[in-house]
């Protein structure tokens, strides 16, 4: 069984985007504050969010599952507490082994059920299982067409996100032509200056809702624009937001953004980039392979 990316299980709500600048010696601060609130006061659900927010932002699953299970063991109503336990319970999956992702599934499937029950607006909850569907193996309960249902719903709360989300379904089905449809769609959402003018308005705002939105848009901005200034820019701004929880890995973001700088032959720039994903992955061989590709050119 394939691992999945399970961008779909950890797109938390703005408490938890709110927690992803923190530094670590931020972290430990914060990590003492919380605790110390709930020490003085157990019933302190704010606190115990935010510790399980501050959790999930920094990876420790474990632990930010505990605290979300606490959570909907004293208020079982509420939908971003389903949202968030669905949300680790996946990247527990999808960092454990094979045997530990089976038993989790059905888990994560429910929590996010549930919380679309609760609050069928929520278009983080329709993005997660958009995804959710659309990875998981049929065999398991995944399905294109239950995907594409969320993603028609994410559409009527948030525009940009729908077409987007429709364009990686199309990506995962290898259909380029609607892919490239609902890309340039959004693209074209988001050139319009009247949506930058509708934050408050989450149908027509063309402000990214998440941090792997930004990474969408610089990839649509390359593959079908040749905007590349755009597009290094959405990369960048990825880059500055990134935690755990998104879905492309940095060292592959620093070696999209060197091979778009190949292409004006900005070679200074796209060596700068190389090093830092091999500084963050020194491992990486198709960044050493790329590094040796254009030393060698440099040296003709």
């Amino acid at each position: 069984m394939k691992k999945f990316s399970f961008f779909w299980a950890f797109l938390f709500a703005i408490t938890m985007l709110n927690a992803q600048s923190v530094s670590k010696t931020d972290f430990g601060v914060l990590e003492s504050n919380y605790k110390l609130q709930l020490k003085n006061n157990p019933n302190n659900l704010l606190a115990l969010e935010a510790l399980g927010d501050l959790y999930g932002a920094h990876g420790k699953w474990q632990q930010a599952s505990e605290l979300y299970k606490q959570l909907l063991e004293r208020n079982s109503e509420n939908a971003a507490y389903h949202f968030k336990y669905g949300g680790v319970l996946g990247m527990m999956a999808k960092e454990g082994s094979k045997f530990k992702a089976l038993s989790l599934i059905s888990q994560v499937k429910k929590a996010f059920s549930k919380a679309e029950i609760l609050d069928p607006n929520h278009w983080l909850v329709q993005w997660a299982q958009v995804e959710f569907y659309a990875q998981l193996p049929a065999i398991l309960g995944g399905s294109f067409e239950k995907a594409w249902t969320h993603a028609e719903h994410l559409e009527q709360l948030s525009q940009i996100n729908g077409l987007f989300a429709k364009a990686y379904i199309s990506n995962l089905q290898n259909n380029a032509k609607n892919a490239k449809t609902y890309s340039l769609k959004g693209l074209s959402l988001l050139s319009k200056s009247e949506c930058y003018k509708a934050e408050f308005d989450s149908k027509l705002s063309c402000i990214p809702h998440s941090n792997n939105l930004h990474y969408d848009i610089g990839l649509a901005f390359e593959r079908y624009t040749f905007n590349l200034e755009e597009s290094i820019n959405f990369f960048v701004k990825y880059i500055e937001d990134y935690t755990p929880k998104d879905r492309v890995a940095l060292d592959q973001v620093h070696l999209k953004i060197a091979k778009i700088y190949i292409k004006p032959n900005q070679i200074e720039l796209a060596l700068q980039n190389i090093d830092k994903a091999l500084q963050i992955n020194p491992d990486f061989e198709n960044a050493k392979l790329e590094k040796k590709q254009i030393l060698s050119h440099k040296q003709r």
